[in-house]
């Protein structure tokens, strides 16, 4: 969908941010995705096998199911 003359915003219901239509919705997804990267950022650290880093990037819904 491309930006209409008329409209502020890229998409639409802009509030808050320019590029971000549904702020508060992506705000409150972070909740979902954080606690994951870090999961892998410290299975990374530790040296675990790579299925524990792959079970944590499958989280964040990087990997396709």
């Amino acid at each position: 969908m491309a930006p209409a003359a008329d409209r502020e915003g890229y998409w639409e219901n802009y509030a808050v941010s320019y590029y971000i239509a549904e702020f508060w919705n992506t705000v409150s997804n972070l909740i979902f995705i954080l606690p994951p990267i870090y999961g892998a950022i410290q299975t990374y650290k530790d040296g675990l096998e790579k299925r524990y880093l792959a079970a944590y990037l499958c989280l964040t819904g990087m990997c396709k199911t």
